[in-house]
């Protein structure tokens, strides 16, 4: 057993000797709270994706925490943006890049811890710009979110594409 596993089995066992709660109410508790943060990160996730493929900036707002330290990095981004006036100016000039926006979750992880939740995955994306060039690529992606209200909005995004080596 590793040093976290050994931490956690006594946390639980100190929670269930002292009586805090019966052993079987607690992880299911636990197990049934982690299922549903997922199911509704994962409903998050699949709501910011809709909006940058509607290239919806109401969409957007929504989706987001409207903070000075939340943070941007697109796959075309050569900076990193800071706050949401930023971010929101961000996402409306690249809505305004393209005709359409194509994409697809390859992989996808997802944690939460409290109040926090992250997603790092795989994207196939294709992005058909106004002059009529395609942009296809894959990209790496990590999706911060907090927990507010009982909705977990987005506190930072980053997409990096994934450059193959070719021989």
């Amino acid at each position: 057993m590793n040093r976290l596993s050994i931490l956690a089995v006594t946390t639980v066992s100190l929670l269930i000797l002292g009586g805090a709660l019966p052993a079987s109410k607690a992880v299911g508790q636990q197990t049934a709270r982690q299922t549903s943060d997922v199911e509704r990160v994962n409903a998050a996730s699949q709501v910011f994706v809709a909006a940058i493929v509607a290239r919806d900036i109401r969409a957007m707002e929504k989706v987001w925490a409207h903070e000075s330290y939340v943070t941007f990095i697109g796959p075309l981004s050569t900076t990193v943006v800071v706050g949401w006036d930023g971010v929101k100016k961000a996402w409306e000039m690249r809505f305004g890049q393209f005709d359409r926006v194509t994409i697809a979750l390859a992989e996808s992880h997802v944690r939460t811890h409290g109040k926090v939740a992250w997603t790092v995955g795989v994207e196939k994306v294709q992005l058909l710009r106004k002059n009529g060039d395609t942009l296809s690529f894959d990209a790496f992606v990590t999706n911060v979110f907090e927990e507010r209200d009982g909705r977990w909005l987005m506190v930072s995004h980053q997409a990096t594409p994934i450059f193959r080596e070719t021989k």
